[in-house]
């Protein structure tokens, strides 16, 4: 029986129940032999046990490999993360799996009301991890110290990680002039947590808030204008996906330029819908019928006049074994090799 007509019988045996553990161990073989960046596609529609399906995921992340690491930002010291960031929205199925790829920045981990599981046993030092700090939130009240100071500390009692290793307001700030250091609550607040040793960088995830895409993309200008001007920024998380307007690439690029480490969010949400219309970018990026990791591929390689990477890092709500495939896999040197696709000489 050839290897399609196996894993078709295997998926009409486990329509109403997982599969034993002799069938779940063939359907892994013949998945496996599709090659790196394959497996989740092999196995999708068969019914899993939570323990089967974190090993199918083990055997994904072992045949994707390890990600590199890249330079940050001047602001950073000598930090150095994957190109693709874990977050706290992530199924926690793929925790393991994205740390045996050496994934090592926890976006949102502030969220973490205990230490997960997959943490405990792995020293503090060897992944960095940053608190969305929620004053700066729609409905908040920026000027309040008192919320964005507490809320490090509470929830660094809460799951133990000693530290976090960035600040990141969230949302941002609505006006350029509450950037500035000296009417900038959240930094006084960050100043006073990093003199107790509780956090070492301060960034933002800027989000443009509401308004007609004229009006979004003026404002994301300015405020991105704002942050670089200020000299207080060490880490910035835009919105950014295939398609975005070339003067929101330019502002981007200069934060970038400016010494910025610069992470990339909302590539899905914002883009899925142009590039599945565009078969042809598709096939640039050598991820044909795969929109998650074309996407990917589209923003981690866009270029700041240079000729460097615009973004160091990204980050993506991923829910299942085939979106982490699909994803993670876009920046896997493995797969790469295997699609044809050139991609981290855009690292360099």
């Amino acid at each position: 029986m050839h290897s399609e007509d196996q894993a078709t019988n295997l998926e009409g045996h486990s329509s109403n129940k997982p599969l034993n553990r002799r069938d779940f161990v063939r359907a892994l073989t013949i998945a496996t032999t599709a090659g790196p960046g394959m497996i989740a596609a092999g196995l999708s529609g068969l019914a899993m046990t939570r323990s089967q399906r974190a090993e199918a995921a083990e055997a994904i992340a072992d045949t994707m490999g390890k990600l590199p690491k890249v330079n940050l930002g001047k602001r950073t010291g000598n930090m150095k993360i994957t190109p693709i960031s874990m977050s706290v929205d992530w199924n926690r199925d793929l925790y393991a799996p994205a740390l045996a790829m050496g994934v090592n920045f926890v976006h949102k981990a502030g969220y973490w009301k205990s230490m997960p599981d997959e943490f405990k046993n792995i020293p503090r030092e060897s992944y960095y991890t940053d608190i969305t700090v929620d004053n700066t939130s729609p409905g908040q009240n920026p000027d309040n110290y008192d919320q964005a100071y507490g809320q490090v500390v509470t929830s660094l009692e809460k799951n133990g990680l000693k530290y976090y290793d960035v600040y990141r307001a969230h949302y941002g700030w609505h006006s350029p002039e509450k950037v500035m250091a000296t009417n900038n609550t959240s930094y006084k607040a960050f100043l006073k947590l990093k003199q107790e040793g509780k956090v070492k960088y301060f960034g933002v995830s800027q989000h443009p808030y509401a308004g007609t895409e004229e009006e979004i993309r003026e404002k994301y200008a300015v405020m991105t204008q704002a942050c670089i001007d200020s000299g207080i920024i060490d880490f910035m998380q835009v919105w950014y996906s295939y398609g975005y307007p070339q003067d929101v690439k330019d502002i981007f690029a200069k934060a970038s330029k400016a010494g910025i480490a610069m992470t990339a969010m909302k590539i899905n949400q914002h883009g899925r819908g142009k590039m599945q219309g565009d078969p042809a970018q598709q096939k640039a990026m050598k991820a044909e019928g795969q929109i998650g990791r074309a996407l990917i591929r589209t923003v981690m390689t866009e270029k700041r006049p240079d000729g460097k990477s615009i973004f160091q890092t990204c980050v993506s709500a991923l829910g299942n074994m085939n979106q982490f495939e699909e994803n993670i896999g876009g920046l896997s040197p493995k797969v790469a090799a295997r699609d044809g696709f050139d991609l981290y000489s855009h690292f360099a």
